[in-house]
């Protein structure tokens, strides 16, 4: 063979991660490339050759399916629909202090000016006569000659 001797599973030794993780995924290369025995490998991990079955399966579905063509350029970030909650509970609060703020500012002017508030304009109340009242109050009234 020209070049490079290959390393094969020990290529995992430059990976980041714990020393029992390495060692499992050296085991599921090893016994890909068929240099080590699934009994031996399982026996080596401490567990058995199902599980190791198992493990070796679900190692080289996460692989695939990161190995899978994604498009070209920046991932679109979407929001989650907690993150999509969250933006529009804070708008709501958003909402709801303007509100507040308006609401104060009205209390405000009612509670500095309640001489405008509470009195009628002069054009807009109308004066009754005293015998008018009186007619009012009984129930009678009197025929105009």
């Amino acid at each position: 063979m020209v070049g490079r001797k290959p390393l094969g599973p020990a290529l995992v030794t430059h990976l980041q991660g714990s020393a029992s993780a390495k060692e499992r995924l050296e085991l599921i290369l090893a016994t890909i490339a068929g240099k080590v025995a699934v009994v031996d490998a399982a026996d080596r991990l401490g567990i058995s050759e199902a599980m190791f079955y198992k493990l070796r399966s679900r190692a080289l579905q996460v692989t695939l399916e990161d190995l899978e063509p994604k498009p070209m350029g920046r991932p679109v970030h979407r929001l989650s629909a907690e993150a999509q909650l969250i933006e529009e509970l804070n708008a709501s609060v958003e909402d709801l202090k303007r509100e507040l703020a308006i609401q104060n500012v009205r209390l405000d002017l009612a509670q500095g000016m309640p001489q405008c508030l509470s009195r009628k304009s002069p054009v807009a109340v109308k004066k009754t006569t005293r015998r008018k009242r009186r007619e009012k109050a009984s129930g009678t009234r009197r025929k105009r000659k």
